[in-house]
């Protein structure tokens, strides 16, 4: 077995060594890191549906998507991610209690209130500590999850509060579950002073753990995942589903009603319900063509002598 310890907070990085190992390499990893605050997006799902945009943007929390699929999760400085990349068990069913036994078994030490749930998560007095999720890649398989040890919960819930019933699509929607950080069982615990316990115990369960650096040829390779996938519009929003975004405007005494199609996060075509005067009826079709997000249309409302109708607009897009 072969721990591999994050010095990155980059969660571009970190999901790329998570996609680099189990695609290069056929030995097991257990790998280990801490992100700075982020908003990570399984594979299937609607980044823009998931996120509250205007809070991240604000904020300054990153968006990732992950190789797996499952839920949205919030990463920060008190969350611990963990990995698992393994060959497949040769005639056994796919166990995440079982590939991730060293976690489960650590976690009963400190309390052995925690359970694992049907939903493969770590649970405490009926609370959420972790989420999981899996992927497969040929005969190899990552399964990964967080631990909540002194996360900012009031940041997450802001994140994660996006306004769904503006979409209709088809992408897989998150189940949110109440949760907790594991400090609010014992105050004494840090997720330093849990991550060093953490090694300790895989290190303790199994002698034959080996601690492994990257060569400089394998960052070389996980530097070019992170520039042509992890960190692109394309993998993060562009990945999502085909969806329509619906939404109104109330303005000069009128409830104007439009709604955006939206593939491979570009605005596709743009349709107005109500009567509007020619000058901003220009203003939202040229947004046809372009991004569906808050940066690039900031960025946009920025180069423009922006109107009050242009910042109703660019407010009422997220």
């Amino acid at each position: 077995m072969n721990l591999l310890i994050s010095s990155s907070t980059d969660p571009y990085w970190n999901l790329a060594t998570e996609e680099f190992l189990l695609k290069n390499t056929t030995e097991d990893f257990v790998f280990l890191y801490i992100n700075q605050p982020t908003v990570v997006v399984g594979k299937h799902q609607n980044a823009q549906k998931e996120i509250n945009s205007r809070y991240i943007y604000k904020n300054k929390v990153l968006v990732a998507r992950r190789l797996s699929g499952g839920g949205t999760v919030y990463h920060d400085f008190g969350n611990l991610n963990f990995s698992f990349i393994q060959s497949l068990p040769h005639g056994e069913n796919i166990s995440y209690k079982l590939i991730t036994q060293s976690v489960y078994n650590f976690l009963k030490q400190i309390t052995s209130a925690v359970i694992l749930s049907e939903r493969n998560d770590f649970m405490l007095n009926g609370k959420k500590l972790s989420g999981s999720a899996m992927h497969i890649y040929k005969k190899r398989i990552l399964a990964h999850g967080t631990l909540l040890i002194s996360s900012n919960l009031a940041n997450m819930s802001n994140a994660l509060k996006g306004n769904l019933e503006r979409y209709t699509d088809k992408s897989i929607a998150s189940k949110r579950a109440e949760v907790m950080n594991l400090s609010s069982f014992d105050k004494k615990i840090n997720i330093y002073n849990l991550l060093q316990r953490l090694i300790d115990f895989i290190k303790q369960e199994n002698t034959t753990t080996t601690i492994f650096a990257l060569s400089e040829s394998s960052c070389g390779s996980i530097l070019e995942l992170v520039k042509n996938k992890y960190s692109t519009f394309d993998w993060i929003y562009g990945y999502s589903p085909k969806y329509t975004y619906r939404n109104t405007i109330s303005y000069q005494k009128k409830i104007l009603e439009y709604s955006l199609d939206v593939e491979k996060g570009i605005i596709r075509n743009i349709e107005l319900r109500d009567e509007i005067d020619n000058y901003n009826k220009f203003k939202f079709n040229i947004l046809k063509g372009r991004q569906h997000s808050i940066y690039a249309l900031n960025e946009w409302l920025n180069t423009q002598d922006s109107t009050i109708f242009d910042k109703l607009l660019l407010t009422s897009l997220f």
